[in-house]
Order: C-alpha cells, then sequence, then structure tokens
C-alpha cells in the first residue's frame, strides 16, 4: 500500500476518533477564560473587604468554570459535574457561565426550544441564571439589538426577558469602564427589553462599585431614566450574593436615595426568590439566623412574587414581565417596610438597619 494512502487512512481513523470521542472539542481552549484575569485586583472592582474579595473572586471563578466546562470538555455532561461540585453560594454562577457557553459548544447553532430543552427544563431551579447567561453570551459577541431581540424570540414569555438583562450586565461590566458610551448602544432596544437591560447594567454597576455605595449612585444617576431599573438590578445583586449575609444588603440598600428605595426592594425580593429555588435547604439554612421580622419580609415577598408570576401567566397579557414586576413592587411598597424590615401593621417589632441615602438625606 502506497504511503500516501497510509497517511490518509491514519488521518480519517483520527478523525473518526476525534468525532466519536469528542476530542476535538479541545480546539475550543482558545476560546476559554483565563481564570487568573477573573479576580476583583485584575477587573479593577472596588470590593475592599477580604471576605467579600474571596467572595466575589470565588463566584467569578465559578462563572469562567461553568463557561470553560460547557465549551471545553469532549464530554457532554462535564459541565454539569462541574456545577454540581461547588458550593451552594457559588453554583448559580457556573450554570449562567455554563448557559453561556451554550451555543458555542453547538457550533454557533442555535434554537430556543433546543435551549430550553437542553438547559433550562433538566434543572428548573437554575432557570433565572441560564437566561441570564444566554444574554451574556450575545453581548459578548457584541449582537446589535436586532440581534439579541431574536435571540429572546420564542423563549419563555416571562423569563425571556432576562437575557438582555444578561446582555446589558455585559456592556455595563467590560464595556463601560473604559467607555461610557457603551450604554447607548441599549436604547436600540425596544420596549420593556431596554429596561430589562438596564437591570444588568446596575447588577453590573453594583459589583464594580461594591465598597462604595457613594460613586454607584453617581454612575446611576447618569442614567436618566433607567437609573431606576439599575437600582433594582442592584438590589437583586446585593441579595443574591449575600443569602446568607443579608445585614450587608440591608445595609446596602438603606443608603439609596429615597426615590430609588421602591426599586431597590423590587431587586431584593427578585433575588430572594431566584435564591429560594436554587437550593431549597441552603435557603433556609441562610435565613434561619434572620430577626423574625425581616424573616417576615423575606417569605412573604417571595410568596408574593410567585404568586403575581401565576396570575400575570394566566392573564396572558403582551406586557407580562413589566406587569409582573410592577405589581410586586406595588404590593412591596404597601406591605413591607424597606428594607425588607418587616411586614407593615405586624405585632412584631420591626427590625432596622442605619438609614441615610449617601447623599445625606
Amino acid at each position: 500500500m502506497p504511503l500516501w494512502t497510509v497517511i490518509v487512512v491514519l488521518f480519517v481513523l483520527l478523525a473518526v476518533l476525534a468525532a466519536v470521542t469528542g476530542w476535538w472539542r479541545y480546539i475550543f481552549t482558545a476560546w476559554t477564560i483565563r481564570a487568573n484575569q477573573m479576580r476583583v485586583d485584575r477587573l479593577g472592582l472596588l470590593v475592599s473587604r477580604d471576605a467579600d474579595i474571596q467572595r466575589v473572586n470565588a463566584i467569578l471563578r465559578s462563572f469562567a468554570g461553568g463557561f470553560n466546562a460547557m465549551i471545553g470538555q469532549p464530554s457532554s455532561s462535564a459541565w454539569k459535574g462541574y456545577c454540581e461540585s461547588l458550593p451552594a453560594l457559588e453554583r448559580p454562577f457556573a450554570e449562567e457561565g455554563a448557559a453561556m457557553g451554550y451555543t458555542l459548544r453547538k457550533m454557533f447553532l442555535y434554537s430556543p426550544t433546543a435551549f430550553e430543552a437542553a438547559i433550562v427544563r433538566p434543572r428548573p431551579e437554575f432557570r433565572y441564571l441560564h437566561y441570564v447567561g444566554l444574554g451574556f453570551w450575545s453581548g459578548m459577541r457584541n449582537h446589535d439589538p436586532r440581534r439579541i431581540a431574536r435571540v429572546a424570540e420564542g423563549l419563555d414569555v416571562l423569563h425571556r426577558y432576562l437575557c438582555f438583562d444578561g446582555y446589558g450586565f455585559k456592556s455595563a461590566f467590560f464595556d463601560y469602564p473604559t467607555n461610557e458610551n457603551a450604554l447607548r448602544r441599549l436604547d436600540g432596544l425596544e420596549g420593556y427589553a431596554r429596561n430589562a437591560a438596564y437591570q444588568g447594567v446596575g447588577r453590573a454597576l453594583w459589583f464594580r462599585f461594591m465598597d462604595r455605595p457613594e460613586v454607584f449612585v453617581e454612575h446611576v444617576e447618569r442614567l436618566g431614566d433607567h437609573a431606576m431599573d439599575a437600582a433594582a438590578g442592584a438590589g437583586l445583586a446585593s441579595v443574591f450574593v449575600n443569602p446568607d449575609r443579608l445585614e450587608l444588603a440591608r445595609r446596602w440598600a438603606a443608603q439609596m436615595p429615597s426615590e430609588w428605595q421602591e426599586h431597590v426592594h423590587l431587586g431584593m425580593c427578585f433575588g430572594l426568590k431566584a435564591r429560594s429555588i436554587n437550593n431549597v435547604e441552603q435557603f433556609e439554612r441562610d435565613t434561619a439566623g434572620l430577626n423574625s421580622a425581616v424573616k417576615d419580609a423575606v417569605f412573604a415577598s417571595i410568596r408574593e412574587c410567585d404568586r403575581i408570576e401565576l396570575l400575570v401567566r394566566a392573564e396572558c397579557g403582551p406586557d407580562g414581565y413589566r406587569q409582573w414586576r410592577a405589581r410586586v413592587t406595588h404590593w412591596m411598597k404597601e406591605h413591607v417596610d424597606f428594607p425588607l424590615a418587616g411586614i407593615k401593621g405586624s405585632p412584631r417589632k420591626t427590625s432596622t438597619v442605619e438609614r441615610g441615602s449617601v447623599r445625606g438625606a
């Protein structure tokens, strides 16, 4: 047999072996996120307390690990094992990172039906993170507003708006620090998608200015009409990162301008709602030691969030996600003392935190 024939046969056999085993996916190594670049100091985040630095670094590492496990491992289930290996605090971020890598693993072939069947429905407890991760990927690909709208089309009628949240987060976390005009592209989004994107902006700015609430306020005030959306996103981030340290989130929330507080409150509700479904047992442990008034406020808010979601879904209206958030905001304003201090009119003693906005109000 001629040498060239032997070479061709060997090449074909190697190609078949690589295809069958999935070894070829190691070519995606070039796309992986370098964990040593995802740190507080490297990213210039205003986080100074050692415990917070360690926590944020672990979150960033978990997010990168989920993405890397999704795209770079031959086994289609390797990413699941990685996510499941993490502590309850960190796993949601790994799930988000894995969802971000889904389209890349599929060789850029994307179907909303396939995404929900493969990623969302098998692990519904992390569904919010999955939609955010998908939108984050669109941000990393620099999709324009029309493209991200097409990505979200066909997804769950309410949760698809979280794609725009992830899209906005990427713009604020990675692009805004070097180019404040980067957020202008979000204004090309239509309807409530734009509001959702600015909610993601708020989450990102909270991470960037975690220890400097006055700097956070300074930057968010520049967002004009969307400052309230960003405030809601920051409220979500503050409790989602600190489900076991709600006193920190409540203290931060109490420093926000009074006109933002009902929106911060809404974000806190949604963040706790997400944590409560991520891991029920862990959430029970995290909230077990709370002051009774605060605990009442937390669980009442989550129950109402669930109830209103069911109502909105049953109504099948064209503006469900906005309605969901608006109705929860109104309910909390009427029934819960800010920030999650207790149920209004309750005989229990209301828990307080040091109040006063960063403006000195």
